[in-house]
């Protein structure tokens, strides 16, 4: 018997009803991939990773339930594909499910994708950190998935067997390897546009070094100019030197001492600008 819902209470009232003592209300609000095979059922929980609820499911030998709400129908399969074998209508169930989740995630592969492409031409290090979280998020589950299907291919879960649908089986998980290592590549990406955030600000500090190099310099131009003349004019505000040289005389050398500064500090500038 298979069953879906769409309403997780009634979901929940079914699951009670067959006296699995398992908290059901604990699975919805996971962020991992969890399967656990008791005596006679499988759990599995699968993240709806923020755009639909988690789906859960509760697999056996008598009954089958699932809880889909807030996505596309699951993936139907022909009852004409189905090979008479143990544990059919729990295989047929997780299939549908777990192939309809991964077609979703793989909408969610494409926006970061597009997201990705557009951090190539207008790089954010900001926007870079969130996409990359979200990378990591969907790859993680993604690699779960993919173990489980392996583990599932091997015939380690007693309500799981790919011998009811092999072909539909091999499919899934070359669809779900292939994910996964596309989620790798985009990895791989948001790292090179780190990478290049890293440089872009690296180039921005470098010129606002720069620019403070100038002030600085320009600054000490001006110092040096006011301050050579203002020292010589000191020296002449002192009565004795005041009295033994004439008025000419200082003029002179305030004007001389005045070009120098200005001399000294235009090669400075020039070759600091």
């Amino acid at each position: 018997m298979i069953q879906k819902f769409q309403d997780f209470e009634k979901f929940e009232e079914a699951v009670r009803a067959k006296n699995i003592p398992s908290d059901i209300e604990k699975l919805r609000g996971l962020d991992i991939l969890f399967y656990e095979t008791y005596d006679d059922y499988m759990i599995l929980s699968i993240p709806g990773l923020g755009v639909m609820p988690n789906q859960i499911l509760v697999l056996s030998s008598k009954f089958n339930y699932a809880y889909c709400e807030g996505r596309k129908a699951p993936t139907r399969v022909k009852i004409s594909k189905l090979k008479k074998s143990k544990y059919t209508e729990s295989t047929l169930l997780a299939y549908e499910v777990l192939a309809g989740v991964i077609s979703v995630y793989h909408e969610q592969y494409r926006e970061i994708a597009t997201d990705i492409e557009q951090l190539h031409d207008y790089p954010d290090i900001d926007e870079v950190e969130t996409v990359s979280k979200r990378v990591r998020i969907v790859s993680d589950v993604v690699e779960d998935i993919l173990q489980l299907l392996i583990e599932g291919e091997d015939k380690e879960f007693k309500y799981l067997n790919p011998d009811v649908l092999p072909y539909e089986f091999d499919i899934l998980i070359a669809r779900t390897r292939n994910m996964a290592d596309r989620l790798r590549n985009l990895k791989r990406e948001t790292n090179i546009i780190r990478s290049k955030c890293d440089i872009i600000e690296t180039r921005k500090l470098n010129k606002r070094i720069e620019l403070l190099t100038k002030i600085m310099a320009i600054l000490t131009v001006i110092s040096l100019v006011i301050s050579i003349p203002n020292t010589v004019a000191t020296i002449f505000g002192i009565p004795t030197v005041a009295e033994t040289i004439n008025i000419p005389t200082m003029m002179w050398l305030i004007v001389v001492s005045s070009i120098i500064a200005i001399a000294v500090s235009y090669l400075y500038v020039r070759g600091v600008i």
